[in-house]
C-alpha cells in the first residue's frame, strides 16, 4: 500500500491546501495521514510507559514458550542483572504487568551470537525471537534472529545492517547454537521479525493444518529503520517468508512470499530475489523541523508482528523517530492497512519519574530541564515515544482489546529518566461494530466526552501527554500541540466504540504563547464515518473565533451544526504562530437535537 504525499490541509480539510500567511507555510511540514483501516473503531496507547522493570537495554523482541515464561533479548545493556553490559543479552520474564514482572539474565555476548561483519564496525543485535517445538521432543526450542548492525564510525552508527543469522537454544536460552556464517547477506532480508502466534505458536493453526507446520518471519532490506545518513536506502517495504519448524536454521529451506495466485492463495519461492512486499508505505514524516533533530523520516522499521487471536487480526507495530505507525491485516500477507499513527512530537521527551525546572525562552516555548530545585514543579509528562515497539503475546487480554506495548528511548531527556529498559504501556483497541447508533436521545446536559462514555482522545500531538485534560471537567488547564515541527493542520477530538448523534462541540482554549496556541484559520468540526472524516454542515461558532492570540487563554467557544452520526468527532484547522500549534483546556460534545438548518 502507498500513501499520497498530498498536503495535510488536503487530508484534513477536504480540499487543496489553502494559502496562508508567512507564519503557516502550506507547502511545508509533515504529512498527516488519517488511518485507512476501518476494522478498529478505537485505537489508543498511553503517552508513556506505565510499567517498568529492573533492567537496562533496548529492542526486547519477545516470545511466549510452553514453560509459560516470556523470553526476550535486549541490545546494549545488562538485561535483567548486574553482570557487565553486552551488545546482546537473553533474558526470561515471569509475572504479568498488572501484578509485577520478574526478570532473569540467561546468556550474553558472543555466547549468544557472534558478529559476521567487521567487528570494529558492526556488532550483533536481536531483531526477533520465536518459541516452537521444531524437533518434536515435546519441549520448545528458542530461535533468535540476530543482525550485524553498524556501530562505528559514530556518524554512521545504526545506519546499515548487512547480515543476519538465526541462533538456536534447546535449553530455554542458557546455551546457543550458532551457524558458521550468516544466513542472509548483502543487506537483503537482514532485519528478521518472527510472526508471534502466541504461546508455543499455538494459534498457527488459524492458517490451516499444513501451513501450521511452518514458522513465519517478516523481513526488511538494508536497515532496521530509516538510514539517517543514507548509507543504504531506508526500508519502505515489509517482506514475508516461511520455513518448516524443523529447519529454521537451514537457509535453503526458506521460502519467500511472491504474491497471491488467481485463487487468492499465497505463492512462495526459494528465490529471495523474487520476493514481493506485503506492505509498502513510502510516507516521509517531519520534513520541516523548527530546530535540531531528525528530518524526513521513513515509517517502516523493526518492530513486531502479533496475531491477536481473539480479534482474528494480525498487527504490525512500526515507528519513525517520533511516531508509532501501526497496521492491521486479516492474513499474514495482507492487505495491510494503517490503523494508528501516534505522534509524540520531536524530542526532548519527558521521563518518568523526575522533576523539572522551567527555563523561560523569550519569544518561544519555555523549556523544561532536569534537576529541579526544592519546591519546583514536577514533570508535566511523562510523555515519550520509542523504537522497536512490540506486543508480548502473553499480556493480551482474553477478548484481545487490551494489550501491553514495549518500546524504548534514550536520548534528549527534558526531565525525568529515559526509558532504556524493558517497560510497557497499555494499548487499547476495539473492533468497529455495525448497526444503529447508540441510544443517545437529545440532552443538552449530557456531555458525550465524559469518561463514562468511554471516549479515547485523539490529537495531532500532545506536548505534555495530557490527553486526560480534554474531558476532566476543568476548563482552566492547558495542553498544547507543540511538537517541534511546522504543521499545516491541527486537531483535537475523540473516538468511541459506538456511534453517537452529535450537533454541538464546546471548545475551551488553553494557554496562549508568543509562538502559537491558536488556530490561524479554517476552524471547523469533522465527524468520522467509517474511515472518513467528513465536514459538518450548518456550522456556527459562538462567539466568533478571532484566529489570533486573543482566542485565549481558557476562552470557550460553542460550535453548533446540523445533527450528524459517527463514532468520532474533532475540531480541526490551520494552526497559528511561528511554531504552528494550538492549545486546549476542554473539549465537550453534545447532542441537543436541533433540526437541521
Amino acid at each position: 500500500m502507498k500513501f499520497s504525499l498530498a498536503g495535510a490541509a488536503a487530508v484534513l480539510l477536504g480540499g487543496a491546501p489553502r494559502a496562508v500567511d508567512a507564519a503557516v507555510d502550506a507547502t511545508a511540514g509533515p504529512t498527516v495521514v488519517d488511518p485507512a483501516s476501518t476494522f478498529f473503531a478505537t485505537a489508543f496507547t498511553e503517552y508513556a510507559a506505565s510499567v517498568t522493570s529492573n533492567s537496562t537495554g533496548d529492542l526486547w523482541p519477545t516470545c511466549w514458550a510452553d514453560d509459560d515464561y516470556v523470553y526476550t533479548a535486549n541490545g546494549d545493556g545488562q538485561g535483567f542483572g548486574n553482570e557487565p553490559m553486552a551488545a546482546i543479552v537473553v533474558n526470561r520474564i515471569a509475572g504479568m504487568p498488572e501484578t509485577g514482572l520478574r526478570g532473569e539474565r540467561l546468556a550474553a555476548g558472543d555466547a549468544v551470537a557472534k558478529v559476521h561483519a567487521d567487528s570494529k564496525l558492526y556488532n550483533a543485535k536481536p531483531t526477533g525471537i520465536v518459541a516452537v517445538d521444531g524437533n518434536g521432543d515435546g519441549r520448545d526450542e528458542l530461535y533468535l534472529a540476530v543482525q550485524d548492525l553498524r556501530y562505528a564510525p559514530a556518524e554512521t552508527a545504526f545506519d546499515d545492517a548487512p547480515n543476519a543469522s538465526i541462533v538456536k537454544s534447546e535449553d530455554y536460552g542458557r546455551t546457543w547454537q550458532q551457524p558458521s556464517g550468516p544466513m542472509f547477506t548483502d543487506h537483503i532480508f537482514t532485519t528478521i521479525m518472527f510472526l508471534d502466534f502466541g504461546r508455543s505458536q499455538e494459534h498457527a493453526l488459524t492458517l490451516g493444518p499444513e501451513a501450521a507446520g511452518y514458522v513465519y518471519a517478516y523481513g526488511l532490506d538494508h536497515n532496521w529503520r530509516d538510514s539517517y545518513t543514507n548509507t543504504v536506502p531506508s526500508p519502505t517495504s515489509l517482506y514475508l517468508a516461511r520455513v518448516p519448524r524443523n529447519a529454521i536454521q537451514q537457509r535453503a529451506a526458506w521460502r519467500f512470499y511472491t504474491g497471491t495466485g488467481q485463487d487468492g492463495r499465497p505463492q512462495w519461492s526459494a528465490d529471495i530475489g523474487a520476493k514481493a512486499p506485503v506492505l509498502t508505505d513510502e510516507r516521509r514524516l517531519y520534513t520541516d523541523l523548527l530546530g535540531e533533530g531528525r528530518h524526513d523520516l521513513s515509517v517502516i522499521s523493526q518492530g513486531g508482528v502479533l496475531y491477536n487471536a481473539p480479534m482474528r487480526r494480525f498487527l504490525y507495530t512500526s515507528w519513525s523517530e517520533y511516531t508509532f505507525e501501526f497496521y492491521e491485516a486479516p492474513t499474514p500477507w495482507g492487505p495491510w492497512q494503517l490503523f494508528m499513527s501516534k505522534d509524540f512530537g520531536a524530542q526532548p521527551w519527558f521521563g518518568h519519574p523526575g522533576r523539572v525546572r522551567i527555563i523561560p525562552v523569550p519569544g518561544g516555548h519555555d523549556i523544561p530541564t532536569p534537576e529541579a530545585g526544592e519546591g519546583e514543579p514536577a514533570c508535566a509528562g511523562p510523555k515519550n515515544g520509542g523504537y522497536a515497539p512490540t506486543i508480548p503475546a502473553k499480556f493480551v487480554s482474553p477478548d484481545g482489546t487490551r494489550m501491553w506495548l514495549q518500546s524504548n528511548w534514550f536520548l534528549n531527556v527534558a526531565c525525568g529518566l529515559p526509558n532504556y529498559r524493558f517497560s510497557l504501556r497499555q494499548l487499547h483497541l476495539s473492533a468497529r461494530q455495525l448497526g444503529d447508533p447508540a441510544n443517545n436521545p437529545p440532552n443538552p446536559m449530557a456531555n458525550l466526552a465524559r469518561p463514562e462514555r468511554g471516549p479515547f482522545p485523539i490529537e495531532r500531538t500532545a506536548h505534555y501527554g495530557r490527553g486526560d485534560y480534554f474531558n476532566n471537567g476543568i476548563r482552566e488547564e492547558s495542553e498544547d500541540s507543540f511538537g517541534g515541527s511546522r504543521k499545516q493542520a491541527d486537531f483535537w477530538g475523540y473516538t468511541w466504540k459506538d456511534e453517537y448523534w452529535v450537533d454541538r462541540v464546546v471548545y475551551t482554549t488553553g494557554s496562549m504563547f508568543s509562538d502559537g496556541g491558536w488556530f490561524a484559520r479554517d476552524l471547523t468540526v469533522q465527524v468520522r464515518q467509517g474511515a472518513d472524516w467528513v465536514n459538518v454542515t450548518g456550522l456556527t461558532t459562538t462567539p466568533a473565533y478571532p484566529y489570533d492570540n486573543t482566542a485565549g487563554p481558557n476562552k470557550t467557544y460553542a460550535l453548533t451544526f446540523d445533527p450528524i452520526v459517527g463514532d468520532g468527532v474533532r475540531i480541526v484547522g490551520v494552526p497559528g504562530g511561528s511554531a504552528t500549534f494550538t492549545s486546549i483546556g476542554e473539549l465537550e460534545v453534545y447532542f441537543d437535537g436541533r433540526p437541521p438548518r
